[in-house]
């Protein structure tokens, strides 16, 4: 049976943490696997610290480090699975996800990536983000992956190197289009994890910043027209349409709870 790391970068996110744990305790339950979770804390302010030290359900480090990005390579050096993923603490893995991912690689054990369908969380509303097949060209024309439903072989790191560390919000993306020529993808059409969708997530709440980091990475894989465009827009339009849809999901999400 491979063995299955874990990484979750926080900063005070002890709101959302426990959640998180709990998830991947359930998700190593379903599939009758042992995970090495490693939480790697930016040094938080919150109840982050006192959460971690009350339970033994994850290994944990809390230090100042520079940023995300950074807290995932630590991570990525700290553990020692074959299999690999990284979980926000804001993020959840679905129950069955392991025993999926477990047997998607049982089938096919030459898959260096297995990924899957994913939730959006939002106000308490969980909808549904259906993926699809890969392809590269699919992510030339934008990251259509949602990152917590995307598991690794460890080989893939040790190939092609850690996330991009001058990144702060689109090393995901990147890391995809590094590895996607030479990598075989398998697709398991069944939500792997839920991200969860709030104004104090770091992506939300910097669009314009977020979409111009992505414009200036793609240009590096020759993706020109197309990220520009976006990044324009965000800057100009995109940010006012994002705050209304926030509004508007917020609004239905209170009506199917009333």
């Amino acid at each position: 049976m491979p063995t299955v790391s874990l990484i979750t970068p926080s900063l005070n996110q002890g709101q959302f943490l426990g959640e998180c744990l709990d998830s991947v305790q359930a998700a190593a339950a379903t599939a009758g696997v042992s995970v090495e979770h490693l939480v790697v804390d930016g040094g938080s302010t919150d109840q982050t610290r006192e959460l971690l030290a009350s339970q033994s359900l994850a290994r944990w480090i809390s230090e100042p480090d520079n940023g995300q990005t950074d807290a995932i390579n630590k991570g990525l050096r700290q553990t020692s699975g074959q299999i690999v993923s990284y979980l926000c603490a804001d993020d959840l893995l679905e129950p069955a996800a392991l025993a999926e991912v477990l047997e998607a690689w049982k089938a096919e054990p030459s898959a260096d990536v297995v990924y899957g369908d994913a939730y959006f969380l939002e106000s308490g509303w969980k909808r549904r983000k259906i993926v699809g097949p890969f392809s590269g060209h699919r992510l030339r024309k934008g990251n259509f992956l949602i990152q917590p439903a995307v598991f690794l072989q460890r080989r893939v790191f040790e190939k092609f190197g850690l996330l991009d560390a001058s990144l702060k919000f689109c090393m995901d993306h990147e890391f995809w289009l590094r590895i996607s020529g030479e990598t075989h993808w398998k697709y398991v059409q069944a939500p792997l994890a839920c991200s969860r969708l709030h104004a104090d997530a770091k992506t939300w709440s910097q669009l314009p910043t977020a979409w111009e980091e992505a414009r200036i990475m793609q240009k590096k894989y020759g993706i020109h027209w197309r990220p520009l465009r976006d990044a324009l827009w965000m800057r100009t339009v995109g940010w006012h349409y994002y705050r209304m849809k926030r509004i508007l999901f917020a609004r239905i999400a209170k009506g199917r709870h009333s």
